[in-house]
């Protein structure tokens, strides 16, 4: 009997840290996506019209300025999902 709650918690805290490490990873690929198409868009735009990388500085910085948005918008929609399932417990 015992073993079964402990073997159920440690399966519970296991399930929990995938869940936060899911949570992370996507954080992190939302802002590296955001700033490669940013980057990339950029850098093309650039080459075609000016090249003198300006264009590509300031689709950079917007890439990197959305994928920090994206990420906490993200990252509070988890943690209303979180807080909503602890509320009904």
């Amino acid at each position: 009997m015992d073993q079964d709650r402990d073997r159920k918690k440690k399966s519970r805290e296991l399930v929990n840290l995938f869940k936060s490490v899911n949570i992370l990873t996507s954080f992190i690929t939302i802002i590296i996506a955001n700033t490669a198409v940013g980057g990339f868009l950029g850098y093309y735009i650039d080459k075609w019209t000016f090249n003198n990388k300006i264009i590509f500085i300031l689709l950079l910085f917007l890439g990197i300025i959305s994928g920090i948005y994206n990420g906490i918008k993200y990252l509070l929609k988890e943690v209303e999902k979180i807080d909503g399932k602890n509320d009904k417990d």
